[in-house]
């Protein structure tokens, strides 16, 4: 999952989110150093890494780009897996996700001046750009996965890629939900046990 997904799944409370969000650049055992809640923020994301990234119905998804984008799959099913989270909500209604990224930036805004340089540098653009309303639409997918082909000069037209995914859009669908599902289920509980 990308910055959605994981703003999501992060819970009500903000030094677990704002751990999640930063989890990214903080290497190895480092994630000690920060307070108590952080680190189980950062906990957090490793095992939503690690979760999606072994999920059978994600793997399935990620696997329809190889053979056009064969080293994109992962990045790609990510970002993408925040559009259908959109999808998903705004049919569901389960949450009312306007409201709840008005919150996430309010949080990261208030902890930007904790962020890690890189990580700061990242939310700068995000918040800019205001990616995480952008994965709602069709043409913010689009401008998202052409502007990452081009920044890790893999692809100037990554953006192709958002046709696999229409070439297979109930897939997809069906899919998500079943892994949204799961991970809702999974996140909930390794958060208990922390």
């Amino acid at each position: 999952m990308n910055y959605l997904g994981h703003l999501v799944l992060s819970g009500n409370d903000s030094e677990i989110l704002f751990g999640n969000f930063i989890a990214d650049s903080i290497k190895g055992n480092s994630y000690t150093k920060w307070s108590e809640k952080i680190q189980k923020g950062i906990l957090l994301h490793r095992f939503i890494d690690n979760f999606t990234d072994n999920h059978h119905h994600y793997l399935l998804g990620k696997r329809r780009f190889y053979e056009k984008f064969p080293k994109m799959g992962g990045i790609v099913n990510d970002i993408l897996y925040d559009h259908l989270l959109w999808n998903y909500e705004s049919k569901n209604q389960t949450l009312q996700l306007n409201k709840e990224i008005i919150r996430f930036y309010k949080i990261l805004d208030n902890y930007s001046h904790k962020m890690p340089k890189k990580i700061k540098n990242l939310y700068k653009y995000m918040r800019r750009d205001d990616w995480l309303n952008n994965y709602q639409y069709e043409n913010g997918m689009k401008k998202m996965l052409k502007r990452m082909g081009k920044r890790i000069s893999y692809s100037k037209n990554l953006d192709l890629s958002f046709e696999i995914y229409k070439n297979s859009i109930l897939d997809y669908e069906k899919e998500f939900e079943l892994f949204y599902k799961d991970i809702k289920e999974k996140t909930s509980s390794f958060l208990c046990k922390l």
